[in-house]
């Protein structure tokens, strides 16, 4: 009995990593950046953390006419950043406008650059931002993480919606 219990689990994890991703395609990342997109219009932090690698490297910039203000943040310090700004949000809609990939040969790591539009609502006021993204990836173990994330706030091209 407990040699037929080891086959099988040997059997199961061999099958586990028989169907491992082996190298990222557009697809693929296309795939885990609509998720964290998602879960960002949702305002649900723990369901994009788990995209990013814990030790993933955050940098934010708001430009506007007056300047430019950079933070640079670890993941926690990013979720914060974020749940403090999704507390007074209603709403916030992303809308992918533009992307590029750099899909390194090995297939083991990407950038992606992305141009958006953010719609939020705070206190009734809608106002939509363009945004510039970088996001940098790595295939560990066969899942996609995000390992690098810059964000360029264009505050200075923000219209008013209502």
């Amino acid at each position: 009995m407990k040699i037929v219990f080891t086959a099988m689990l040997a059997l199961i994890l061999f099958g586990a990593e028989c169907f491992a991703m082996k190298a990222m395609d557009e697809k693929s990342i296309t795939k885990v950046l609509e998720r964290v997109k998602i879960a960002k219009e949702h305002k649900n932090i723990n369901a994009m953390k788990k995209y990013f690698l814990s030790r993933a490297s955050v940098s934010l910039t708001d430009q506007n006419i007056d300047g430019s203000n950079t933070q640079r943040l670890s993941l926690n310090e990013y979720a914060r950043h974020l749940s403090k700004k999704w507390k007074h949000t209603q709403s916030n809609l992303i809308e992918v406008q533009e992307r590029s990939f750099s899909i390194d040969p090995n297939g083991k790591s990407a950038l992606v650059k992305t141009t958006l539009v953010q719609t939020i609502e705070i206190n009734g006021v809608k106002t939509a931002t363009t945004i510039y993204e970088t996001t940098g990836l790595k295939l560990v173990k066969g899942q996609i993480y995000i390992n690098y994330y810059s964000s360029r706030a264009m505050l200075n091209t923000a219209l008013r919606v209502n």
